[in-house]
């Protein structure tokens, strides 16, 4: 993110005015070696989840599509297709974005 004028002068302005920190005798090397550990990040998980899901969609719309030995087509098979392809997109515009926002 790219700092512009105002965002220099505020961070000016709020170190002007902020409080002296003064030194606490609590925080010692010892008790932050207490404190428990930070938690794993488990931003992968997302990512793998709407790959899966929409490689399967995916299969799925194909096996429909290639097994489908129908004469006529009815709104029923219409309608059947038109949602699997809707959720088929939606996963792989899940699986963009979050790899995106990573």
């Amino acid at each position: 993110m790219k700092r512009n004028a105002d965002d220099e002068r505020l961070a000016k302005l709020l170190k002007a005015n902020a409080p002296d920190v003064k030194p606490n005798e609590w925080f010692t090397p010892r008790v932050l070696n207490k404190l428990p550990e930070r938690r794993r990040s488990f931003r992968w998980q997302m990512p793998l989840i709407y790959g899966v899901a929409f490689v399967v969609c995916l299969i799925l719309c194909i096996k429909y599509v290639m097994g489908y030995g129908g004469d006529a087509v009815t709104v029923r098979d219409v309608l059947y297709f038109v949602v699997m392809i809707a959720v088929t997109l939606y996963m792989g515009c899940q699986l963009v974005l979050d790899l995106v926002r990573e």
